[in-house]
């Protein structure tokens, strides 16, 4: 009985492995010389307004913590507003006085489905072993959900890219997605100082 409660905990503990969240690669712009940035206001892409604003706050507090002005554009500019005019909303973010424009968006998102079936320890016949195909055994299914996020650095001035990072994040079912949230912001802008961009 031990050795399967045992089994039992190694699967679950198999099952839930790999979930969170990791940085990916990182790239800066080989033109770029200007030093950390100043003023950084911070668009997430994304048509749910509570994702974006939750984004959009956590960066912003995230990068106040390393002595750089920054804000949220989600009550400022919406996406409609970036679509239909880029020109007037550059302008917009210029006049704020900010010099760069942190963007995060969705890269890819896939969700898959594994099942493990475990039957008896210590089969007395070859028929007990055989059983299993047919489904005379335990089975635990494991849904997971990868999400691949980019998180841009513009200059407004150039509006070219001066730093760019890729960040994974496994989720089961039961994962706090808030919790997962932070820790994206957190890996980014560690990387984001790593690289110069902040102080």
């Amino acid at each position: 009985m031990r050795i399967r409660l045992f089994a039992l905990c190694l699967l679950a503990a198999l099952l839930s492995s790999c979930v969170g969240t990791s940085l990916k690669q990182t790239w800066k712009s080989p033109d770029y010389h200007s030093g950390p940035v100043s003023k950084i206001a911070a668009l997430a892409v994304d048509e749910r307004g509570y994702v974006r604003s939750a984004f959009e706050s956590r960066f912003v507090l995230e990068v106040r913590k390393h002595g750089v002005r920054s804000f949220t554009t989600f009550d400022l500019l919406s996406l409609t507003d970036i679509k239909d005019d880029k020109a007037a909303a550059a302008e917009r973010l210029k006049s704020t006085g900010a010099d760069t424009l942190l963007i995060l968006r969705l890269v890819d998102s896939a969700v898959s489905y594994s099942e493990v079936n475990v039957g008896p320890l210590g089969y007395s016949t070859w028929y007990d072993y055989y059983s299993m195909a047919y489904g005379i055994s335990h089975t635990y299914g494991n849904l997971k959900q990868n999400t691949l996020l980019e998180t841009s650095i513009f200059d407004l001035k150039t509006n070219k890219p001066i730093w760019s990072g890729l960040t994974e994040t496994v989720t089961a079912y039961d994962t706090d997605r808030v919790a997962e949230m932070d820790k994206v912001v957190s890996k980014v802008v560690t990387a984001m100082k790593k690289d110069g961009i902040i102080p």
